[in-house]
């Protein structure tokens, strides 16, 4: 179990951040270049570093936690338009976004995760998206 536990501890933070940097990195940046977008900007999403997703899942893992859920996110949900305006004020990308012009797909809900870090015990590392760009709230 212990050299299960060392090679997931290994693993897992690389396969996380390989996931989450194809999932919400390439997705801000290809509504970027995408320009205008049919999905609904006020569709909110709930996000989490893929340094803290690693570290929660470890912690889980560790823990023995088994047939439980668990929830991880930055509890700083945002929606598309509030990402995109944060990319343009962050100043680090060269191309403008336009416009998201969907109507009719769902809004999304806005998650929270107290319950997971108090039985747990673990804060995530990175505070929010606007910290991530290195904007101030």
């Amino acid at each position: 179990m212990v050299r299960v536990l060392s090679y997931l501890h290994q693993v897992l933070p690389h396969t996380i951040a390989t996931t989450m940097a194809h999932g919400m990195r390439q997705r801000y940046v290809y509504w970027l270049e995408k320009g205008t977008v049919d999905s609904r900007p006020d569709h909110i999403l709930n996000l989490i570093h893929y340094e803290d997703a690693a570290s929660l899942s470890v912690l889980i893992l560790k823990k023995h936690l088994r047939s439980r859920i668990f929830l991880g996110c930055d509890n700083h949900p945002l929606s598309r338009l509030e990402i995109m305006d944060l990319v343009a004020r962050s100043g680090k990308f060269t191309k403008k976004f336009k416009c998201f012009t969907g109507k009719n797909d769902p809004l999304g809900k806005k998650l929270n995760n107290s319950k997971t870090c108090d039985e747990l015990g673990w804060q995530p590392k990175h505070a929010s998206f606007v910290q991530f760009l290195g904007l101030t709230d």
